[in-house]
């Protein structure tokens, strides 16, 4: 098990005025889990944070258990697990999983200096990009009547935050910017201007990104895939200008005839990003955080990650 904590404190003075003070506490808990049976190996490990200090977060250490008996249980699973078929499948994405694509493979292209310099996004502004279940945001503070993993409430340009729609209904609606970027696209910038330490430049980045949620039950959702792979937990993921993403995946299971089956070994789900927003078929009613997000461009800076479970095709690794 490891801990870690961070609080982020800064005083903000900008030259045409603004002034602002913000506290962003980040504590994690990653719990590593390894087994080994019949000679086979594995290894599993859950992060549990929140935007809060320790003490508010882990106000009672054996609410603890349930998540180490819950990933003991996959990773007894996994021992057991299949190496999965490669090709293109119906899968249905969990909220981590989800949110990943959301962030390192949509979010990334929307950034307006990325768009400046070419990224896929660059010419779809109010066309459709995505299924028209699928709307985005970039939340500044608040989602759902809740704070967000990181709540931002004026940036560090001295912006005051408000979330940026990305995608509505399967339409591009808007790039994040910063007052420079916002100018140039004769658009507002909503507080995305954020730097790692006090010497660094603010760089256009994402807070809280999130596919919203829609109307599927997920046991519905389960039940519509034949064949196909439920996923769950996101390993390492690597995503260009150009949408396209690779993602690990180190918790998941096949679906046959509708019904959860075998473990699957590490794997990785790779495509356009965008072409797999444009597969979305049903989009659950329910929402998650990823806990613990951390974004680097160049600078290491706290993000919030999710959304709901989402069913789409896409490519997935294997024999």
């Amino acid at each position: 098990m490891w801990f870690g904590s961070i609080d982020s404190e800064k005083s903000l003075l900008t030259s045409d005025g603004s002034s602002v003070y913000s506290m962003l506490p980040r504590t994690r808990i990653i719990i590593y889990l390894s087994g080994e049976k019949d000679g086979k190996k594995a290894d599993l490990r859950k992060i549990l944070g929140a935007g809060r200090q320790f003490e508010e977060a882990f106000k009672d250490p054996a609410g603890l258990f349930a998540e180490i008996d819950a990933l003991g249980e996959h990773l007894n699973k996994k021992l057991d697990g299949v190496v999965p078929d490669a090709g293109t499948w119906d899968c249905v994405l969990s909220p981590e999983m989800s949110g990943m694509l959301a962030h390192e493979a949509v979010g990334h292209t929307v950034e307006a200096d990325h768009v400046l310099s070419g990224a896929v996004t660059r010419d779809l502004l109010g066309k459709t990009v995505a299924s028209p279940l699928v709307s985005l945001t970039d939340f500044a503070y608040e989602a759902f009547g809740k704070d967000c993993p990181v709540p931002i409430r004026a940036d560090d340009e001295g912006v005051g935050a408000v979330d940026a729609e990305i995608i509505k209904e399967g339409v591009l609606k808007s790039y994040l910017h910063n007052k420079e970027s916002a100018a140039r696209f004769r658009s507002v910038a909503a507080g995305n201007a954020r730097a790692s330490e006090f010497s660094d430049a603010p760089l256009i980045r994402m807070r809280n990104t999130a596919i919203l949620p829609g109307s599927s039950k997920y046991e519905d959702m389960l039940a519509s895939v034949d064949n196909g792979y439920l996923l769950l937990v996101s390993g390492d993921g690597r995503a260009d200008s150009t949408g396209e993403f690779m993602f690990g995946v180190v918790v998941g299971y096949e679906i046959k005839r509708g019904r959860i089956g075998r473990a699957i070994k590490d794997t990785t789900v790779s495509g356009m990003a965008f072409d797999v927003l444009r597969s979305v078929s049903m989009v659950s009613d329910r929402f998650g955080w990823l806990n613990g997000g951390m974004c680097s461009k160049p600078q290491r800076v706290t993000v919030g990650m999710g959304g709901a479970d989402i069913k789409c095709r896409v490519q997935v690794g294997g024999k």
